[in-house]
């Protein structure tokens, strides 16, 4: 979008080249660099989403990958991407928080049907089925934040027509 501003300055009036850096630098401030950041006994925690991803990279026959990144009592936070497509579960005790890091799909989220794309955050509150279709070539990453702290039994299947 900022690109076609540019041109569209530059078609106008070669007299604005000027304006160049400052739109780059404009640029630069709108595409945040994606750090994560926790405090705990063991000291600072600071990382890119993207290294969190390649110190876990998905397999290449792997489906789905989740990467744990804090935990307490109240909270889980993970880092998880998504090859293909989830299957239809709920979350009976479970509130969940999604952020798109990267690609673009379908979250199936009850009766509806909502497109997801990098920037997007979904929250699925506990008892509604839902699942998330990638539809990008690559795998589509999420940060998720489970709500109380999630140990990764309270996920049950369900009939993916409960959700259509």
């Amino acid at each position: 979008m900022l690109f076609r501003i540019i041109l569209a300055i530059l078609m106008l009036n070669r007299n604005h080249i000027f304006l160049i850096p400052i739109l780059l630098s404009l640029i630069g401030c709108a595409c945040p660099k994606g750090k994560i950041y926790s405090t705990s006994d063991a000291g600072l925690f600071s990382k890119n989403w993207r290294e969190i991803v390649q110190e876990n990279p998905i397999g290449k026959d792997e489906n789905i990958k989740v990467a744990l990144l804090f935990k307490n009592q109240d909270s889980s936070h993970f880092i998880i991407q998504i090859r293909d497509r989830e299957k239809s579960h709920i979350h009976e005790t479970h509130d969940l928080t999604v952020v798109v890091k990267r690609g673009q799909g379908v979250l199936y989220l009850g009766k509806d049907k909502l497109p997801m794309r990098r920037g997007d955050i979904a929250f699925i509150p506990k008892g509604v089925p839902h699942y998330f279709v990638n539809e990008d070539s690559k795998p589509s990453i999420a940060y998720a934040i489970f709500t109380p702290f999630y140990d990764g039994k309270d996920m049950k299947w369900v009939d993916e027509e409960a959700t259509n």
